[in-house]
C-alpha cells in the first residue's frame, strides 16, 4: 500500500483507503496514549516516531498528484490537452485539497493529545517546521 503515483491519487477509493490506513494511529490516539508510559521519554519518543512517520506518508500522498500536474503545466503552459485534462479532473483535485484540510485538523487534534499526555517529550525543531510548512 506504500506506492504513491498519479493513479493512486486519482483512484479515489484506493486513495481514501490509503488515507484511512495511515490515519489509524490518529483515530486511536487516546487508546494508544492510555497504554503508553507517558512518564518515559523513550516510550513517548517511540510513539512520536510512529505518529510522525504516518504524517510524512500522508503528506507524500497528498502532495504527489498536485505537484506532478502543476510541474507538467509549468513545463508547457500552452499544452491545451493538459489544461483540458486538469479542468476535467478538478473535482478530484478538490477532494485531494479537502484532504489537506482534514489532515491539518487531524494533526492538530492528535498533537494536542500527544503534548498533553507526553509532557516529558520535546518535539524536534525539524518536526515543528514540517507541521507548520503549509500554514
Amino acid at each position: 500500500m506504500d506506492e504513491v503515483n498519479v493513479e493512486t491519487c486519482y483512484n479515489l477509493s484506493y486513495f481514501k483507503d490509503l488515507m484511512k490506513e495511515y490515519r489509524k494511529i490518529d483515530d486511536n490516539i487516546m487508546l494508544r496514549m492510555n497504554t503508553t508510559n507517558t512518564h518515559s521519554e523513550a516510550a513517548c519518543a517511540d510513539f512520536f516516531k510512529q505518529l510522525s512517520d504516518a504524517y510524512q506518508k500522508r503528506e507524500r500522498i497528498l502532495d504527489a498528484e498536485l505537484e506532478k500536474k502543476q510541474k507538467a503545466l509549468d513545463d508547457d503552459p500552452f499544452d491545451n490537452n493538459l489544461k483540458n485534462q486538469m479542468f476535467v479532473d478538478e473535482s478530484k483535485r478538490r477532494m485531494i485539497n479537502n484532504e489537506l484540510t482534514v489532515e491539518d485538523i487531524v494533526r492538530e487534534r492528535s498533537l494536542s493529545v500527544f503534548k498533553n499526555k507526553c509532557r516529558i517529550f520535546h518535539m524536534p525543531k525539524e518536526f515543528e517546521y514540517f507541521i507548520n510548512k503549509r500554514r
